[in-house]
């Protein structure tokens, strides 16, 4: 029987497209961590003017900063602005996952601008999608972070039920595809597992509790997390051939994200953020700077200098998750 989730209990879940916690009446922490890290990236970072799938995640991390500890670097407006809310398109495969990933960021900043004209140009390549009736656009489980999150998003704020039929339809071709049933893993590579929990969480915040693709994305969750779990290194991190603070970042965010949502069991999986966001610390160097970043889905080892904008999202977004299971945030 085909799955439908109806979308006028869908249309209730609207404040949860990017799920934040309150702001902050009094400092913790874990957000003062995320105000230093997203400041160090935009001072020190490079590359920040290009619209690209890496600064789209940074950016999608920072306004989760923004709406969570109420201070804003007033980066993503103007890196909006600029960008014209164009996807950075290859018209010789328009239907790509990475430019989408900028149409995330877009959606985030929309809490704050919701003119039209931000969202009309992902809305535009999206529903052109759907018309394909393609499924197989989504190649490598990183689809499920770069374009999952859109679709989802969109076709909530839209009740649009044929687009979100639509991307349920591609996840489930592309779990076909890439995912062992047997490991509950994606790939070989710890960062790829990492953008494919980290989009599944995305997906499940922003649907219904009782909504059936919801529950769907929470039971291959659940399944890559049993695995997950026991491939955390002692010192806390994840990573492929050694400490990568963006498969980290990715992993304690669906980590913490699935507690807070009640898809992962908190006595089981709430120590094993605690201890990611412990090593994650320490990959962040005096002036906040996030490194030890492995490139994306590298096998070469990461080192103390290696950083990247993505990362750096990814921790904005699990520091998000974290504040409402820290005592005293």
């Amino acid at each position: 029987m085909r799955l439908r989730t109806p979308l006028f209990v869908v249309a209730l879940a609207g404040s949860l497209l990017i799920a934040p916690a309150a702001a902050q009446a009094v400092p913790c922490a874990v957000t003062d961590m995320m105000i230093k890290a997203s400041q160090a990236w935009v001072t020190r970072g490079t590359g920040l003017t290009a619209n690209n799938w890496s600064n789209a995640n940074f950016h999608v991390g920072n306004i989760a900063q923004v709406r969570t500890t109420g201070i804003s670097n007033h980066k993503t407006w103007p890196w909006v602005r600029a960008n014209k809310f164009l996807l950075p398109i290859d018209p010789a495969n328009p239907y790509a996952p990475d430019p989408q990933a900028s149409g995330e960021a877009y959606l985030a900043v929309s809490f704050f601008h919701p003119e039209p004209e931000v969202l009309q140009p992902l809305r535009d390549n999206l529903r052109a999608q759907v018309k394909t009736g393609r499924t197989d656009f989504w190649k490598s489980p990183d689809a499920l972070t770069m374009s999952l999150p859109s679709f989802t998003q969109v076709a909530v704020r839209d009740l649009d039920q044929d687009m979100l039929d639509y991307s349920y339809r591609s996840y489930r071709s592309l779990k076909k595809r890439t995912f062992n049933e047997v490991t509950g893993l994606w790939s070989r590579n710890v960062q790829t597992n990492g953008w494919a929990v980290q989009g599944l969480a995305k997906a499940i915040l922003a649907l219904p509790a009782d909504s059936p693709y919801r529950a769907d994305y929470a039971r291959t969750l659940r399944k890559s997390a049993q695995t997950l779990r026991y491939l955390q290194r002692h010192d806390g991190f994840w990573g492929a051939t050694g400490k990568d603070s963006a498969a980290t970042a990715m992993i304690t965010y669906a980590f913490a994200a699935g507690v807070n949502t009640g898809v992962l069991d908190r006595d089981t999986y709430l120590p094993l953020v605690r201890k990611s966001w412990q090593a994650l610390l320490t990959a962040v160097d005096a002036d906040g700077l996030l490194g030890w970043t492995a490139a994306r889905n590298s096998w070469k080892p990461a080192s103390a200098g290696d950083s990247a904008g993505f990362a750096v999202g990814s921790f904005l977004l699990a520091g998000q998750q974290l504040v409402p299971l820290t005592p005293g945030c």
